[in-house]
């Protein structure tokens, strides 16, 4: 021992102290020997120092340590408590949410099931008071079960009143399937189609003019007087349309246009004449009578299961001749189509685009046929989706009758700019009488005060367009009905108000003065 005691003894004289960090807390320490030197000499020879004087600081150093450990561990802790409480808050704060909800819904019911168990009774008949009962134990058993069973039939019927409102709930509150944009643009393409076909058949037949031989039959030219009007009549079979074909193209568009327009005044498309007028009337009342989401709901419900009972194109057809109409068993689709065809083969015919053979369906209907077949699918698209996909209102497709056509007006209306589009506008030609339609417009028509439906949609389109009032000249392909006021009818039993979101293009009699 004493020889190790000398050896760190010699070391200590030969090598300089240096304090480390955990001499700072050395009580022996003075301020100004901090960071110095000590000198060694033999007359000052190294102070020895004790075995538990050298693990003094490692202890406090350990015991410091230890003592942030258990800080850290304790904030940790603090931490987790925090946590576990907050989230108990939240569990608390969303149960408080849903206890409330369940209370307000117990509420709603509970009032739901006063109204209905309890019939209104008018003010001025007082209620009689209630009888004595009877002292006899058998008339009291007698009144017991008699009352036992007015209150199972009570209970029974107000089951009954609680699963019809429930029905009546999800009848009334079916949104917008289509909206008035999705309406307006649908009709807009099929407007393009329409323009494209006629041009095309122009392209086809025009080449082909030949007045030489008249195959000029009486059912062509009563075709054409119930579609466009005598005038228009006259016009195609009076001028030469071998060096400007433009007549004829707008002829022909006028023609689908009219085609078309069955689609849309009908209540069903392909359902019997008779059926079809009755059911128009049974909605024009229930329109003026009822709220806006029952008159939508009762025409969509009707519609769709009309369709369900029309042909469905799995019975072959009887061939169909120039001069008989489509048979019973075809399809709406195939009904427009033979209807078009039968159409422009008599247009054709009535403005001399023929040759010595004369112009055949069966030609027409191969080289047009599916044309006339997408015009007829995207007009019964937009006519189903007016009347079962949109709730909140009754859109309406509108067109101009022609003078002395199937809509039977006498004399040719006069051109009115704030409910129609000149085709010829920009052209010098403002005024005259309407020739025909060659373009569909849309109209909006919304019970005033109607608070049913999600009609916001219907309003933001309104919002951008002048209200146009709707003058005797336009026809409304939703019910088929003229409409004899401007703007808003009036009637003892509603009020409607008719917006017309996109006019249509019509002909005037004096384009005649730029071609």
């Amino acid at each position: 021992m004493s020889l190790m005691n000398s050896l760190w003894n010699l070391l200590d004289w030969f090598l300089p102290s240096i304090r480390l960090s955990d001499d700072l807390d050395d009580p022996e320490a003075q301020p100004n020997e901090a960071f110095s030197l000590r000198r060694r000499s033999l007359l000052n020879p190294p102070r020895l120092r004790s075995h538990s004087q050298i693990q003094a600081p490692d202890l406090e150093w350990q015991r410091q340590r230890e003592r942030e450990q258990r800080k850290e561990q304790e904030r940790d802790k603090d931490r987790q408590r925090i946590g576990t409480l907050e989230r108990e808050n939240a569990a608390l704060t969303a149960r408080i949410s849903q206890l409330e909800h369940d209370l307000r819904t117990a509420n709603q019911s509970l009032s739901t099931l006063r109204l209905l168990s309890s019939p209104a009774l008018p003010l001025d008949i007082s209620i009689p008071p209630p009888p004595s009962p009877p002292l006899d134990p058998a008339s009291l058993h007698t009144a017991y079960e008699a009352l036992i069973a007015t209150q199972a039939l009570t209970h029974r019927a107000l089951h009954d009143r609680t699963e019809e409102v429930s029905s009546l709930r999800t009848f009334l509150s079916k949104t917008d399937d289509w909206s008035g944009a999705q309406l307006l643009q649908a009709l807009r393409d099929l407007n393009a189609e329409i323009v494209q076909l006629a041009a095309s058949v122009v392209d086809e037949f025009s080449s082909a003019l030949d007045r030489k031989v008249d195959l000029t039959r009486p059912s062509d030219r009563d075709v054409v007087h119930r579609a466009l009007g005598a005038q228009m009549e006259e016009l195609l079979e009076r001028r030469d349309h071998a060096a400007d074909p433009t007549l004829l193209q707008f002829a022909i568009q006028a023609l689908l246009v009219a085609c078309v327009r069955q689609i849309m005044d009908a209540f069903c498309f392909g359902v019997p004449r008779e059926v079809d007028n009755a059911l128009i009337s049974i909605f024009e009342s229930m329109h003026r009578l009822e709220p806006q989401p029952t008159t939508a709901r009762w025409r969509a419900l009707t519609h769709a299961h009309l369709r369900t009972m029309l042909p469905n194109g799995n019975i072959p057809l009887t061939p169909v001749t120039p001069t008989t109409s489509p048979p019973a068993n075809a399809t709406p689709l195939q009904v427009f189509t033979e209807n078009s065809l039968r159409g422009v083969l008599a247009v054709l015919v009535l403005a001399g685009c023929t040759d010595s053979k004369g112009v055949r369906r069966d030609p027409l209907r191969a080289r047009f046929g599916s044309s006339l077949s997408t015009v007829g699918e995207r007009a019964i698209e937009i006519a189903g989706a007016i009347r079962e996909g949109v709730m909140s209102a009754a859109f309406e497709v509108i067109a101009v009758s022609s003078a002395g056509g199937q809509q039977g007006l006498e004399e040719a209306l006069k051109f009115e700019a704030s409910t129609m589009d000149n085709v010829f506008a920009g052209l010098g030609v403002e005024s005259g009488t309407v020739l025909c339609t060659v373009e569909f417009g849309l109209a909006c028509v919304r019970k005033v005060g109607d608070v049913g439906g999600s009609a916001s949609q219907v309003e933001g389109l309104a919002t951008n367009m002048q209200r146009q009032s709707l003058q005797p000249p336009v026809t409304l392909g939703g019910h088929g009905t003229k409409i004899k006021t401007t703007g808003i009818n009036t009637n003892v039993e509603g009020v409607l108000d008719r917006s017309l979101l996109m006019k249509p293009k019509v002909l005037l009699d004096s384009f005649t003065q730029i071609l």
